[in-house]
């Protein structure tokens, strides 16, 4: 389950909060894509890339909209609905996080409001089914596959209250993972087959769940990924911007070179230099001193970072000794344990007149992209970089970026940077 809390590491020790799933670590195809909140210090105003207004922002689908969160809840309050019969979650056996006994008061908690036929008190409701929904999440897999009738029962009674507590980047993860585990087959074990006995309605009820689930993840989560082909070249996502872009380069890059950087102990799946480089440069061009770091690994990242910004956080579900003696030498970072999703958000408003630069290397891909979008909206953030967005490239330039390192111009620019 995500960490609500804050913790941060002082010079004494690290404040531990409760874990949730691991990030993933960086992948081999190492790529980022820059999305633009501010106008260049330059002078140069960026305008969005389909000829709107700089001040209107691009059509997506955007988790912090009313528009689009309330018809997600909605639908997951609707799946949420006594679909199952008591009886099914009574025989629930116990797995590695949810008591035989939950699962049977769950059960009764169902039967109750069915004798009443009345509507469920809606939000209370669903914040009475918050903790068994969170336990549920801890085993998720083992408990779609022991017991899917109450599983899902509980997961989609307890969304409204896990947006409510933990934001809606959670609920958003959730309805991912319901859709690849149960609407996508990622849960061979589980599968959509007819239950025993009854109405034909009553046996599909999984069908009809695992349906409205992939429409939820269809309309409000996915970002739609490239085709396979790759091209052979790759021109810059917004050509407007490459003589701009080259001309920042041109006069930041001596400035990396002489930072120390190539005095670091490299690790394997560290940022490529050159992704580094372009992060600096876009910093040092809006007069960022403050870096914000989601997914830190093994730290090498946050040591670059450290290099040529006033003041870096980095968060990380769990810091490893490894990056915690790498970096506990520098004293402009500090580090947190806990869900990004939710500390970066807190880290910015304890600094709301301070620009500031994001580096998301966790979580990733669409909900990376998500979680880009939300942190934008801040006044005080220049940019957002988001690591390993190969597989998005159409749909970033749709949503407003206006980098991407992989750029072949740029690669033959500054990839040297990298050998």
């Amino acid at each position: 389950a995500a960490s609500s809390g804050s913790c941060h590491r002082d010079r004494a020790g690290l404040c531990k909060a409760a874990p949730m799933s691991a990030l993933a670590g960086l992948l081999p195809l190492s790529m980022y894509a820059v999305v633009p909140v501010a106008v260049a210090q330059s002078g140069i105003r960026q305008r969005r890339q389909r000829g709107q207004p700089a001040n209107v922002r691009p059509r997506c689908c955007d988790p912090r909209s009313v528009a689009t969160r309330a018809p997600l809840l909605a639908a997951c309050f609707l799946l949420g609905a006594p679909l199952v019969g008591a009886a099914n979650v009574a025989v629930c056996p116990a797995t590695a996080t949810v008591s035989a006994e939950n699962w049977q008061a769950a059960s009764q908690a169902l039967a109750e409001l069915g004798a009443t036929g009345a509507p469920p008190p809606w939000p209370e409701w669903g914040r009475t089914w918050l903790q068994l929904g969170q336990q549920v999440r801890l085993g998720l897999e083992e408990n779609l596959v022991a017991c899917p009738e109450g599983a899902v029962t509980a997961l989609l009674h307890s969304v409204g209250a896990l947006d409510e507590a933990e934001g809606e980047m959670a609920a958003l993860e959730l309805v991912k993972m319901l859709h690849h585990l149960v609407a996508s087959g990622g849960l061979p074990a589980l599968g959509v087959k007819p239950q025993d006995g009854g109405e034909p309605w009553r046996q599909q009820w999984l069908l009809t769940a695992a349906s409205l689930i992939r429409f939820a993840y269809l309309k409000w989560v996915q970002v739609p990924q490239d085709s396979s082909s790759k091209e052979a070249t790759l021109p810059p996502i917004l050509p407007a911007l490459q003589a701009h872009n080259s001309f920042v380069f041109k006069h930041t890059v001596g400035d990396f070179v002489r930072s120390g950087v190539y005095d670091l102990q490299l690790t394997e799946n560290s940022v490529l230099f050159s992704e580094a480089f372009a992060f600096m440069a876009f910093c040092r061009m809006h007069e960022v001193d403050y870096v914000l770091e989601s997914g830190v690994y093994k730290g090498v990242s946050t040591e670059v970072w450290s290099l040529f910004a006033k003041d870096v956080s980095a968060v990380d579900i769990f810091i490893s000794n490894e990056a915690n003696e790498r970096l506990s030498r520098r004293s402009n970072i500090r580090l947190f344990e806990g869900d990004g999703r939710t500390l970066l958000p807190q880290l910015l408003k304890e600094q709301p007149g301070r620009k500031a630069a994001i580096f998301i290397d966790g979580p990733k891909g669409e909900l990376a992209i998500r979680l880009a979008l939300s942190l934008r909206e801040h006044p005080q953030v220049a940019f957002v970089a988001v690591h390993d967005m190969a597989p998005y490239r159409q749909e970033l330039g749709k949503l407003g970026a206006f980098f991407l390192s992989d750029e072949s111009w740029y690669q033959e620019a500054y990839g040297h940077l990298d050998a």
